[in-house]
């Protein structure tokens, strides 16, 4: 109920605020069109290179835009026009232009500017609405409806801030979406407001349901933008590529400050710390959800994702055409700890300084220009390196937890601003996950009082731990209740199923550890996971561990508005070890991992195919979109009758090729005061 009465004071608050944009450098959203012709046009030579870390502010895009309608003979049929129209919509949402009452329903919002004070606002409200339907899966939807209020200015030259709040009422369904693409846009958590709040358990949904959004953000922007300075909750993408392998477009938004600097035409920093969030959900498709679930609060004990985020990265240009770029990044627990809060330190020389307990990502990728013809790249990035030697040596062992991906862009001579993407992505073995962090939580003293042995046992002992976790002990087994995110479970201390050293024994998911000392047995329970994830879904490539991706893209601008892409992408999963990002490697036995061999154990295979198409309505405040995609889908299941899968995947036995399924989907939606 408190949920409920928090909702309701959110709903009347929004109200409010929808009764009553100057922001010229808060950030366009990273899938915004802009992006994409700012990257043919760099391969053409119209712009210099540019940033490789999105958003960019609106003030930098705008100036951007007006630098290549400053080159008329160098735009082919309909691009001066499609930049035009860019231009005049970006100047009119980020803008200081007037927008009174009678300008309402032709800009969105309502405007004022005092340009000698340099002080100005905008308030408004944005309508979306996203149906997503399976045309041969009988009842299979997706339904995403919103309602965003915001206020918006500028403080002087240098400073713009964004502050909204919104309500989404949605019907999710992860089946009409490949896996890779599926996205929860509400925050925390959902409930059905008319039903006492209740709490959504799983996807698919089984109702209509509630939750907030929230995207505040202040920038400042000093030194003819030189340097900028952002506090916000966002999206982001970090690198050359389309989604990247440090930070995705896709991935969750989180809150940050972060730094940019372009100190030369050649050396552009950039440096970010933030927070990572949670999202309550049990499971999606019968899947456990990697997160905390808020339960009761004697169940907040149990809450183990509770991060930061740190990263940084640095781009060096060699000449016009080529440029070199190295990045780093950490998850780790929030605590006081400022080694990781200055921008100009190394991570992995402060982990390794600070015990090695948190989650470290680092690598490098290169773009070169082939001007105006084609722009190639490539990225390389580790979670660790343990094996130093060959190439060949180096790819295939376990331990070495490699990243890679490479793509080409080729600008096309026909529509406006049109590209051809090729790209290939590998996530290996365990990238992006981390072992999970454990404390001694209890123990099973093996004797009675007067000291004889276990064998006389004629009652079990019985314990509770420190997290409020049951614990039995019978003599031969130790029996663990469900609790919070762990189910229950019975381990046999003679011959543990999962791993047993004849020191310690893990359970199934390797989240709970029994120890041997003595008489007795200790019980180590997980107080922390650290793995590469915000809200449950991945910070990084949206590809599970051991996984490949083939993606061909085209996008093509056409005149009056009208935006298209086609996009094929072949996906493979390998079922070797490492496959799933709640896995983890056991460092204890390293050796006993085999060497990679991904095409020998994949199980499964995904097609998918993709039109989609775009369109701005001219003098209006509205965007609609339409597509049609079609998935294939070929699988091995994990075979139950022999072992279910363990905390780090190996041995799993998969059963014979199933049928492949085919799923034909088109999805439609409509923005209201873009």
């Amino acid at each position: 109920m408190k949920r409920f009465r928090g909702f309701l004071v959110l709903g009347l608050l929004f109200l409010t605020l929808s009764s009553l944009s100057a922001a010229m450098h808060t950030s366009v959203p990273v899938d915004h069109r802009v992006y994409r012709i700012l990257e043919v046009a760099q391969i053409r030579g119209l712009i210099d290179n540019q940033l490789a870390v999105k958003p960019y502010r609106a003030s930098k895009v705008i100036a951007l835009l007006e630098e290549i309608a400053s080159q008329p003979s160098s735009l082919q049929s309909g691009e001066a026009e499609e930049i035009a129209g860019l231009l005049s919509q970006l100047n009119q949402t980020y803008g200081t232009a007037p927008s009174y009452a009678d300008k309402l329903f032709s800009t969105g919002f309502l405007r004022t500017y005092d340009a000698d004070k340099q002080l100005g606002a905008s308030m408004g409200i944005t309508l979306a609405s996203q149906q997503t339907i399976s045309l041969n899966q009988k009842g299979e939807y997706d339904s995403r409806n919103g309602v965003v209020a915001f206020l918006k200015g500028d403080i002087g030259p240098s400073i713009s801030f964004n502050m909204d709040f919104g309500m989404v009422f949605d019907h999710l369904n992860n089946r009409v979406f490949l896996p890779s693409e599926f996205t929860i846009p509400g925050e925390g958590f959902y409930l059905l407001m008319l039903e006492g709040g209740r709490t959504a358990w799983s996807i698919p949904f089984d109702n209509l349901y509630t939750s907030l959004t929230l995207t505040p953000e202040v920038t400042g922007s000093f030194f003819d933008g030189a340097l900028q300075l952002r506090w916000g909750t966002l999206k982001r993408d970090w690198g050359p590529g389309l989604n990247n392998l440090i930070l995705s477009s896709d991935a969750r938004s989180f809150d940050a400050l972060e730094l940019q600097l372009l100190l030369t035409p050649w050396f552009r920093f950039s440096v970010m710390n933030g927070s990572l969030g949670k999202f309550s959900l049990n499971t999606i498709d019968g899947t456990p959800f990697f997160s905390d679930y808020f339960g009761s609060k004697e169940d907040r004990v149990n809450y183990r994702f509770d991060n930061n985020f740190s990263a940084h990265r640095v781009e060096l240009d060699f000449g016009k055409n080529f440029t070199f770029s190295i990045f780093e990044s950490t998850v780790w627990q929030k605590r006081f700890e400022l080694s990781y809060l200055n921008p100009a330190t190394i991570y992995m020389f402060q982990q390794n300084s600070m015990g090695d307990i948190d989650d470290l990502f680092a690598g490098v990728d290169a773009s070169l220009t082939l001007p105006s013809k084609a722009r190639i790249y490539g990225a390389m990035a580790m979670n660790e390196m343990n094996v130093v030697g060959n190439p060949i040596t180096m790819l295939k062992a376990p331990r070495n937890m490699f990243a890679f991906q490479a793509g080409v862009v080729v600008p096309l001579p026909i529509g406006s601003f049109s590209s051809l993407t090729f790209q290939w992505t590998y996530i290996g073995p365990f990238v992006y996950t981390h072992y999970p962090l454990r404390k001694l939580t209890g123990y099973v003293d093996t004797k009675y009082e007067n000291g004889s042995p276990v064998t006389n046992l004629t009652e079990p002992i019985v314990i509770i731990t420190d997290t409020g976790r049951t614990v039995t002990y019978d003599g031969t087994n130790i029996s663990l209740a469900a609790k919070g995110p762990d189910d229950a479970e019975t381990i046999n201390l003679t011959s543990a199923e999962w791993y047993s050293n004849g020191t310690y024994t893990l359970t199934k998911d390797g989240r709970t550890m029994i120890e041997k000392e003595g008489d007795k047995y200790l019980i180590y329970e997980t107080y922390s996971e650290t793995a590469y994830v915000n809200k449950g879904e991945n910070l990084g490539y949206p590809l599970q561990p051991n996984s490949q991706e083939f993606l061909v893209q085209l996008d093509l601008g056409l005149p009056k508005g009208w935006t298209t892409q086609l996009q094929a992408k072949y996906q493979a999963r390998s079922g070797q070890y490492g496959y799933s990002i709640d896995q983890f490697m056991l460092y204890a036995i390293d050796d006993q991992y085999p060497e990679k061999d991904f095409w020998n154990h994949v199980f499964n295979h995904t097609l998918s195919v993709l039109a989609s198409a775009s369109k701005k309505l001219d003098g209006m405040p509205i965007s609609l979109s339409a597509s049609y995609r079609f998935i294939a889908d070929w699988e091995r299941p994990i075979d139950e009758s022999t072992t279910a899968e363990r905390f780090d995947g190996l041995g799993t036995v998969f059963g014979a090729w199933q049928n492949p399924t085919f799923n034909h989907v088109v999805q439609v939606g409509v923005k209201i005061f873009y």
